[in-house]
């Protein structure tokens, strides 16, 4: 099938309207662990940043927390602007927040580390807008996918064609260094792989069996 390269704003413009109906494996194994990881938000204000079409904010608001979702593409926005209206959504660049200092008790970052080049800023942000005591968690598609040749593409209904996204190489143990440098003690870090569950839901995914689809990792400000 031909593969075309697209730039992050194009490419998500693009795949807003079709996103959450997309059979994506990564959001299949990252969501439970970051709802895990988030824990319990009730009462808590939580900034989901990148938040795409909301899934995430839209799920922690209904768990009773005080949500705000911030995303720099305005397609994706407004097919999260249509979900829901218990959220405040706000067209915004993940490496500059508006929000002033210590306005978040929990910042969730979800699948979008791998399309900038620095991950130091995004994380500087997050750090900056949690309170002390703060919850930092973050979801990247796995850099094993990445060397083997596994860029972050879709396809969208209707085209004979695939649409690729830019994609960069971090290591755990560059997101690691990141959050200890910020002087965040780090919790929680997940490297979950395609098992047998979710090739009985995707089968497409066996001939990635047994390899790490993504990271979750979980941090706190001190």
């Amino acid at each position: 099938m031909n593969r075309i390269k697209v730039s992050v704003d194009e490419g998500y413009a693009r795949w807003a309207h079709g996103y959450d109906g997309f059979a994506n494996a990564l959001i299949v194994v990252e969501e439970p662990i970051v709802h895990r990881l988030v824990g319990d938000v009730r009462g808590k204000r939580l900034l989901d940043v990148a938040c795409g079409t909301g899934r995430h904010a839209v799920h922690f608001a209904g768990m009773g927390a005080n949500v705000r979702g911030v995303d720099a593409s305005a397609p994706m926005l407004a097919v999260a602007r249509a979900k829901s209206s218990a959220v405040t959504w706000e067209e915004g660049d993940v490496r500059d927040l508006r929000s002033a200092d210590g306005s978040f008790d929990v910042v969730v970052n979800a699948l979008m580390m791998e399309h900038v080049e620095d991950v130091v800023p995004p994380l500087r942000e997050a750090h900056r807008v949690l309170v002390r005591g703060g919850a930092l968690v973050v979801s990247v598609f796995h850099p094993f996918f990445l060397f083997k040749g596994v860029p972050p593409h879709f396809r969208v209904d209707g085209e004979e064609r695939e649409y690729e996204l830019p994609s960069f190489v971090h290591l755990p143990s560059d997101y690691v260094t990141a959050v200890l440098d910020l002087g965040m003690d780090l919790t929680h870090l997940v490297e979950p792989v395609v098992d047998d569950a979710l090739v009985a839901r995707l089968p497409g995914m066996q001939k990635h069996h047994g390899m790490p689809l993504a990271i979750v990792l979980r941090a706190v400000k001190r």
